[in-house]
């Protein structure tokens, strides 16, 4: 009998489980890569490796050792641009072009090539000397950089100079960008591609309640107009077919003030803190088996363009605002029902400050789409009780 294909993927961490539990539905020995040997991953997959899937060299030598047929990002902009590269030398499915995928993942080539393409997009420069023809207030932020770290809002031109070097020294890369503060509501748009069409799409409200730029609670969307999501999506539909983009997740964050709506980011791997459970849970759609397909060459189908929501179901990651012990979790009195909570510290575990870390995952269900409207933006009151207090208590 001969053995099972083997899939590498390029993520170990928590958020990316579900893929490996779709790659085993598929036949396939999973395997991750990871540095980070305390993730999850290492212990769930078949096989396991400590190489940094950062490094595309030695992801390429692990793929030729293990004979890897299979390769797929996680839920960090890191692995897909690895597994760009690592495809386009081994020729794996699912993967832009290394230049495409740089053009959508680098927030300043993303932006210039918005700009000159007319996409709705902030004002943005990556110069101090260029910031003059900016008004206030503004958003400096790494062009690199991942969950809200290093990106700083200001409201005075003396405040700019320390906040660029800050987005610089969190930048891998060292650059950083300066742009145009939106004042209004954010959101993500999440679609999957084939043959260059959008052919599933959904809308999700997103709400920054601990760390103000990193997203803690969702839902489902509850705001957007029919008339704006279309908007968006004749506007994602045209950057698909400009980037010939190929098969996959075209995953956008976006902002609108209701009228208006600008692009922020836009990635091709699976957002984490299990999103893709949101929208399975909201609309029973398997969102990680369908992100999963083109990476092994499945035909997959699609009943609806737009899900219809079937539960309101929100999402809610715990974190902290300051530095603290994890004691476990403290809920207060939750108007809705607690469907998954999915613990990442053990108490006395060490839990830093929002972005950098999380104790958890709650997935909860409302009995109302009201209810859901009205719950989702407060969730971090009833699931983030200050764990300081509780301990002087």
């Amino acid at each position: 009998m001969s053995s099972p294909s083997r899939a590498l993927l390029l993520d170990a961490g928590f958020a990316s489980l579900p893929f490996l539990d779709v790659l085993r539905q598929h036949g396939y020995r999973t395997a991750v890569c990871g540095s980070k040997t305390q993730d999850p991953g290492h212990r769930f997959a078949d096989d396991s490796s400590p190489v940094n899937y950062g490094d595309v060299q030695q992801v390429i030598d692990l793929c030729r050792e293990w004979g890897i047929s299979a390769l797929l990002p996680g839920v960090t902009d890191v692995s897909y641009l690895t597994g760009s590269r690592v495809a386009e030398q081994l020729g794996f499915s699912g993967f832009d072009t290394p230049d495409v995928a740089d053009t959508l993942f680098q927030k300043d080539q993303f932006r210039q090539w918005a700009q000159a393409n007319h996409f709705p997009v902030p004002a943005a420069v990556q110069q101090l000397s260029e910031s003059n023809g900016l008004s206030l207030p503004l958003i400096v932020k790494p062009v690199d950089a991942y969950s809200g770290l290093g990106i700083t809002h200001i409201s005075e031109r003396e405040q700019l100079a320390a906040a660029f070097l800050a987005a610089q020294q969190a930048s891998r890369s060292g650059e950083a960008l300066i742009e145009q503060f939106i004042n209004g509501t954010l959101h993500s748009h999440s679609a999957f591609i084939r043959k260059g069409e959008i052919v599933c799409e959904f809308y999700v409200d997103e709400f920054c309640t601990v760390y103000p730029w990193q997203v803690n609670s969702s839902s489902l969307t509850t705001q957007l107009s029919r008339t704006l999501q279309d908007r968006v999506s004749d506007c994602l539909a045209t950057l698909t077919s400009q980037l010939n983009l190929c098969d996959g997740l075209l995953h956008t964050q976006f902002m609108t003030d209701g009228n208006d709506f600008w692009l922020i980011e836009l990635t091709r791997r699976c957002p984490g803190d299990l999103y893709s459970r949101l929208i399975s849970l909201s609309t029973g759609v398997p969102y990680s088996s369908h992100f999963v397909a083109p990476f092994i060459n499945i035909d997959d189908h699609f009943d609806q363009r737009r899900p219809v929501r079937q539960r309101f179901i929100a999402r809610h990651t715990v974190s902290v605002a300051e530095a603290t012990r994890f004691a476990g979790f403290h809920f207060a009195a939750l108007p809705a029902k607690i469907l998954d909570v999915i613990p990442l510290k053990l108490p006395g575990d060490a839990l830093e400050a929002a972005p950098r870390d999380r104790a958890g995952l709650v997935f909860a269900e409302c009995d109302s789409l009201t209810r859901l409207a009205q719950l989702t933006p407060h969730l971090n009151q009833y699931l983030n009780p200050p764990m300081q207090q509780e301990r002087k208590s």
